[in-house]
């Protein structure tokens, strides 16, 4: 799904233009045919106000296009929702990685309870039984249907090879658990069975007759599940586990990053260093969706540009996160400061460590095409989460935080007990084609526990 937006930056070039799906633009040329227009070339410009008349509108649709001809914008506007814009005009449309992977984790399950069946009549069946439910159910019990089947081959690019591949997941499967009975079968991308831990991976999950379970992480190659995983929100990470002090610490450190970029900005670059010392970044709020921090920024751009700065880049963006990573890096520097980092990395990777969960062992099921699938056990790392759930500072020592003052990734190293500790760690803005908020987005690969 595209970045919708009248600010939309492709490589530091403006690009609010874009596509939109085959019936929406032919309502709107029939609209467009009516008033006697006839366009070489119709374009969708996203804009905040737009001009002339309101010739479409999708109900309870928010984004605002002004109709353009070749880039020429014409008098006519509409008004579409998300789900009919099918990316930014210019721009090869990615091929949708979730929905091949959809379509191979849901099958492992299908092909248990349903007969085999090729890509096209599984597309017809599927899609002229849409009310009838497939035997699967979502993470909330709720039943998967036909319909929603057919949606889901139609997503993907690769339906033909993912259906395959599924198939030979569940003959795999099926080997796996040796003739136990089963009582329900889990798709579960957005949610897992109530009371199994929600961070526990299964792609997805058998219920056997004696209520245990059984999950699968579905891959595509071999290699080793690597933990932790998390992507979010500096803010959003501080704030697991509600400790004020520590949460208005990094907001001040926010802040305090990019008054210190501010300063950073050439005296001689007169327009921007005046629109930034103007600019008071405690006024915005701490998120990304956050619609007046977005045009906020589009607005400091503008000026930017004028001194031949690239504010999303190297003239502002990157002065601030290389400022905000060292100031990251020195305050978990401090033991007690790591240690509240590490207890959170622990919550994203493990879940809430108060909550009992209902047990759900899950094992990697590795399909490649044209190739029989394989399924691997996955051994708990207890040294990981060891050191991820310490609680004392004596525990830890000989902290380095180790960063070469350019780039958007650092290291913490430190020891535990005996153990040396590795911690790589990355500090970017999310890929919304114009940096859109203030809080930037944090993940690490994975600990390095050295033997």
């Amino acid at each position: 799904m595209p970045t919708i937006s009248p600010d939309y930056m492709l490589k530091g070039v403006p690009n609010p233009y874009y596509t939109v799906d085959p019936n929406t633009e032919r309502l709107v040329k029939a609209s467009l045919k009516k008033l006697k227009r006839t366009p070489r070339q119709l374009i969708f410009e996203c804009v905040d106000k737009p001009s002339g008349t309101n010739i479409y509108e999708t109900p309870k649709a928010k984004y605002i296009f002004q109709l353009t001809d070749v880039k020429k914008r014409m008098p006519f506007y509409v008004v579409l929702g998300k789900k009919q814009i099918k990316g930014h005009y210019g721009t090869a449309n990615r091929k949708d990685s979730t929905a091949s992977s959809n379509v191979n984790e849901y099958c492992t399950v299908h092909f248990l309870v349903n007969k085999f069946e090729g890509v096209k009549e599984l597309e017809n069946k599927s899609c002229k039984l849409k009310k009838n439910k497939t035997g699967i159910l979502y993470g909330d019990d709720s039943p998967i249907t036909y319909g929603d089947l057919c949606e889901l081959l139609d997503k993907d690019e690769t339906a033909e090879r993912d259906v395959l591949i599924g198939y030979e997941n569940s003959v795999a499967v099926k080997k796996d658990i040796k003739g136990q009975k089963i009582k329900n079968l889990y798709w579960v991308p957005r949610g897992k069975p109530e009371g199994i831990n929600p961070k526990n991976p299964s792609d997805v999950i058998i219920q056997f007759k004696n209520n245990s379970f059984q999950g699968y992480s579905n891959k595509i190659a071999a290699g080793k599940d690597e933990t932790p995983k998390f992507n979010t929100n500096i803010i959003a990470f501080y704030e697991k586990f509600d400790d004020k002090k520590q949460v208005n610490d990094i907001k001040k450190l926010v802040n305090k990053s990019w008054n210190n970029a501010s300063e950073q900005v050439p005296k001689n670059k007169k327009i921007a260093k005046a629109a930034i010392e103007d600019f008071s970044i405690e006024d915005q709020p701490f998120t990304e969706k956050a619609r007046e921090t977005e045009l906020a920024f589009a607005s400091l751009s503008k000026q930017f540009k004028k001194d031949g700065l690239d504010f999303y880049a190297d003239g502002f963006y990157y002065l601030f996160r290389n400022e905000f990573i060292r100031q990251l890096g020195k305050y978990i520097s401090k033991p007690d400061n790591l240690i509240y980092f590490l207890n959170t990395i622990y919550y994203y990777t493990y879940g809430d460590p108060k909550m009992k969960y209902v047990e759900c062992p899950y094992k990697l099921l590795i399909g490649r095409e044209n190739q029989k699938s394989e399924i691997k056990d996955v051994s708990e790392d207890s040294r990981l989460k060891s050191v991820l759930e310490v609680k004392d500072s004596k525990k830890i020592s000989d902290i380095k935080f180790v960063y070469d003052n350019k780039s958007q990734s650092f290291k913490m190293n430190f020891t535990f007990r005996k153990a040396k500790v590795v911690m790589p760690v990355t500090a970017r803005t999310r890929a919304t084609g114009g940096w859109a908020g203030k809080s930037l987005f944090i993940n690490t690969p994975g600990l390095k526990i050295e033997q």
